[in-house]
């Protein structure tokens, strides 16, 4: 039997924020997740501004995690064939599974204060196999029910359509099990037929989970509060006609611009550690969310371009498709910028027009971001 305490490797930490990315990590095996202390935005002004300088402001956060999302540790018997290996970020217990002929598939315990938004959930777990993206909300009762310790929780299977890089088709099991503000993440990926051979013992070691809830809780300490200090603790310079709205689960900030007779575009950045998922699954699930067919590693060429920016390097990709509720025509242009072991994610998205009238500001706006002040 094996003990995590996942709240004895965050509890020396001050200001911890977590920060999820709805990232396409097809065929990869990487969770990591980015933890920053970040002051939140300046309230948008009650009227519009008239000819006012550029602002620099930092990102709207999720909410810090509290002694209402506390971790407890978590118990379970590892199954024959498994090998533990160290934990990574956000994953409270990792696992390599074995097979005679030298098969594995990555498994991972990962908890989070994400409570709803299940459709969401979905496609972010599709988006890992290159799946399209679904709007369809019976999508979300689709699962097994599965027994997680003396939990009841749901086991969704998602199989790629192709293979994919060369490892022949994908499989990912996924079980949520909800407790209280938390929600518990375990997960399987791998080669389909040895993913489908492992199953038995991981539904096994779903029932031998337990946590833990007798010991005193550790918690990261509430975040130090915003400190007012100029340009010099700013990370974008931001557009003066963008407005920052409260940021959508995973995201780091987002911010909506209008157009004419209502139409509008939104931005929104999100960050990673490593490569992110890499670059192709990245485009072509940004690609699916606006109904266009993925690519292969040789279109990449005719579609991406390089983008200047401080110290690392970016790529920029563009291209037209429709939304997939209203078929009106939609433009995204995304940005990919690896910086010091990190992937940040930049995305304009929404009404052609509005989209192709802002393009510059978007691309200034990535070139502006100082990544020193991100602590």
């Amino acid at each position: 039997m094996s003990l995590i305490n996942w709240n004895q490797r965050v509890a020396s930490k001050r200001g911890l924020i977590c920060v999820i990315l709805i990232s396409a990590l097809a065929g990869c095996n990487r969770d990591e997740t980015k933890v920053y202390n970040v002051p939140k935005d300046a309230p948008p002004p009650t009227q519009p501004e008239q000819a006012a300088a550029p602002e620099t402001v930092q990102p709207a956060m999720p909410p810090p995690m509290t002694a209402a999302a506390s971790i407890p540790p978590v118990k379970y018997q590892l199954p024959e064939g498994w090998q533990e290996k160290p934990p990574t970020d956000m994953r409270v217990a990792s696992f390599t599974a074995m097979g005679p002929n030298g098969q594995t598939a990555d498994v991972s315990v990962i908890p989070l204060p994400v409570v709803g938004r299940d459709l969401e959930l979905i496609n972010m777990w599709r988006s890992r196999v290159q799946l399209p993206a679904t709007s369809d909300p019976d999508a979300v009762k689709q699962f097994e029910p599965v027994d997680i310790g003396s939990g009841q929780g749901r086991l969704f299977t998602f199989v790629s359509a192709q293979p994919i890089e060369g490892k022949g088709k994908q499989r990912l099991l996924e079980a949520m099990l909800t407790r209280d503000t938390m929600s518990w993440f375990f997960k399987i990926t791998g080669e389909d037929a040895f993913v489908t051979s492992q199953k038995k013992h991981f539904l096994q070691f779903l029932k031998s989970v337990s946590f833990v809830e007798n010991m005193p809780p550790q918690i990261a300490d509430a975040p130090a509060p915003p400190v007012d200090s100029g340009n010099a603790g700013s990370i974008w310079t931001v557009p003066p006609n963008w407005r920052s709205v409260p940021p959508a689960q995973f995201l780091l900030a987002e911010y909506s611009t209008p157009g004419a007779n209502g139409t509008k575009a939104e931005i929104n950045v999100a960050a990673m550690g490593g490569e992110g998922g890499g670059l192709l699954p990245n485009v072509n699930r940004w690609r699916g969310q606006i109904g266009l067919g993925p690519i292969s590693e040789n279109d990449l060429p005719n579609i991406a371009q390089s983008l200047a920016v401080p110290d690392g390097k970016a790529t920029l990709v563009d291209f037209a498709g429709t939304d997939a509720k209203t078929g009106a025509a939609m433009r995204t242009v995304g940005a990919i910028v690896s910086e010091n072991g990190q992937t940040w994610f930049y995305k304009l998205m929404g009404d052609k027009q509005v989209v192709a009238q802002e393009k510059e500001n978007f691309t200034k706006f990535i070139q502006s971001a100082n990544y020193a002040n991100v602590r």
